[in-house]
């Protein structure tokens, strides 16, 4: 069987991204107050929550489709690693109880996968492929 970096590069594009989007549509219909909130006890101003749109919307669409993917990819690492930071600090050298896994495990996910991307480019089956930043 031969080998095809480019296909299984669209593939973790799509996995990726599809499926943070799923957390930004989300975050659009129920609101960003939770995490406004949560920036404000911080001692933050609230209105960087407006930021999770573009690390949950922006960044995945522009993986989904391969434009700039490896800005987009940045985009959301950095995005996750904030989150943990904001919210699971705690959480980081623990196991999850029920399923041994690590108890960031979907967070790491993206994390790691967005980083791979970010290293990689989208590969020759992304809407742009010659900009240093694809």
């Amino acid at each position: 069987m031969r080998k095809n970096n480019d296909f299984g590069l669209l593939i973790l594009r799509l996995a990726v991204g599809f499926l943070m989007l799923f957390h930004g549509i989300a975050k659009l219909g129920g609101g960003l107050e939770f995490i406004s909130g949560m920036l404000e006890g911080k001692g933050l101003p609230g209105f960087i929550a407006y930021g999770v749109l573009i690390g949950e919307i922006l960044a995945p669409l522009l993986i989904i489709i391969g434009f700039r993917t490896r800005i987009g990819a940045l985009l959301l690492a950095i995005n996750c690693f904030v989150a943990v930071l904001l919210v699971h600090t705690a959480d980081i050298p623990k196991l999850n109880e029920q399923t041994g896994g690590w108890a960031l495990e979907l967070i790491g996910l993206y994390f790691f996968g967005s980083l791979a991307l970010f290293f990689t480019g989208g590969g020759n089956l992304a809407a742009s492929k010659n900009n240093k930043w694809d």
